[in-house]
């Protein structure tokens, strides 16, 4: 483990990097579906050969590594992440050709099995790249991944200052965390650059998102949505298994005609539903423990029940999928705002 340790350094951006990367890969996905849509799903076949874009993202992805392991400045990672999304976008996106054997780009679990992965490089990016606090030995290596900037003289104010909070929990006696800070302190900044397209689009979406969770109709407004969503998924689920119950004898006909599909997402269904009326009637007695509890439910919809949504309405699940991030992203700030009204620290 400590040769793992030694040889694997944490890069402080690699949220940012990642983030872009999954953010990137999910639009190439839809764009190309959207694209093959609206073009009637054309092929590229020169002569006897078929041109699938698999190809175009295999080769995409190899340009983002020859790209990583060639140069080493801040600016071709990012580039690195925006090829490499879209290479694994095109990539992900022929996966049904790949598990079926009649090369099915249209089998029907393929959306589905999409969004999982996707779901899963969120959860790597959530609970390995995000919360593991950086080692003295990192956090040197990455102020003088900073300190780069210096050389192509391109180190704005922001760059110095993270760079010096990060010497700032390093050893003071160690000859490189002085020799870093005095390169710091005897070089000029620049003036901060203007934000690229991305970053500037994600500050205008949380400037917005802040104007309007602060209004109280729109806080309703998504509650409302949500707890509509989640009870009409379970009516809809029970009104399947009413219209089997209907063309069976019995119970002990029913469930054996329900695949472990149907079972799995009809119990996750409850499950969401049920932590909603729960914490619908907590709410008067205790908020915070009540949107804890509708920030559960949300998590269930997001992580089981849009998995079953997206197989059975393929990419109209889209909308229940943008809602129930927006409800989430709304109980992440009312539980924020509570638990500070109730002097709780966050953990």
């Amino acid at each position: 483990m400590k040769l793992f340790n030694r040889h694997m350094m944490r890069n402080q951006e690699a949220s940012n990097l990642l983030e872009l990367f999954l953010v990137i890969s999910v639009l190439s996905v839809l764009a190309i579906r959207f694209f093959l849509a609206l073009t009637g799903y054309p092929s590229f076949r020169p002569g006897n050969l078929h041109i699938a874009h698999v190809l175009l993202g295999g080769v995409l992805m190899m340009i983002a590594l020859v790209i990583a392991l060639a140069y080493i400045n801040k600016s071709s990672y990012y580039l690195v992440a925006v090829l490499g999304g879209l290479g694994f976008g095109a990539f992900i996106d022929e996966l049904g050709k790949f598990i079926t054997g009649d090369n099915d780009y249209f089998y029907r679990p393929t959306v589905a099995l999409i969004y999982i992965v996707f779901v899963l490089i969120y959860l790597l990016i959530e609970n390995f790249v995000k919360k593991p606090v950086l080692s003295e030995q990192e956090k040197l290596i990455n102020a003088l991944e900073i300190a780069k900037e210096v050389v192509l003289e391109d180190l704005d104010h922001r760059e110095r200052r993270k760079a010096l909070d990060l010497l700032k929990e390093c050893s003071p006696s160690d000859p490189v965390t002085k020799a870093l800070r005095a390169l710091l302190y005897a070089t000029q900044s620049v003036p901060v650059p203007k934000p690229d397209i991305y970053t500037a689009a994600k500050y205008r979406g949380r400037r917005i998102y802040r104007r309007l969770v602060a209004k109280s109709w729109f806080v309703n407004a998504m509650i409302a949505f949500f707890v509509l969503q989640s009870l009409s998924a379970l009516a809809l689920d029970f009104f399947l298994l009413y219209v089997k119950l209907e063309m069976a004898v019995d119970l002990h006909t029913i469930f054996p005609t329900l695949s472990l599909f149907d079972m799995v997402g009809l119990l996750s269904a409850t499950l969401a539903a049920a932590l909603v009326i729960l914490a619908a009637i907590k709410i008067r007695k205790d908020r915070l423990d009540s949107y804890l509890i509708f920030k559960n439910a949300v998590l269930v919809q997001i992580f089981l029940v849009q998995v079953f949504l997206f197989y059975r309405a393929q990419f109209l699940a889209l909308l229940g999928l943008a809602g129930n991030i927006c409800v989430l992203f709304v109980l992440y700030y009312m539980i924020r705002q509570e638990k500070a009204a109730n002097g709780v620290c966050e953990g």
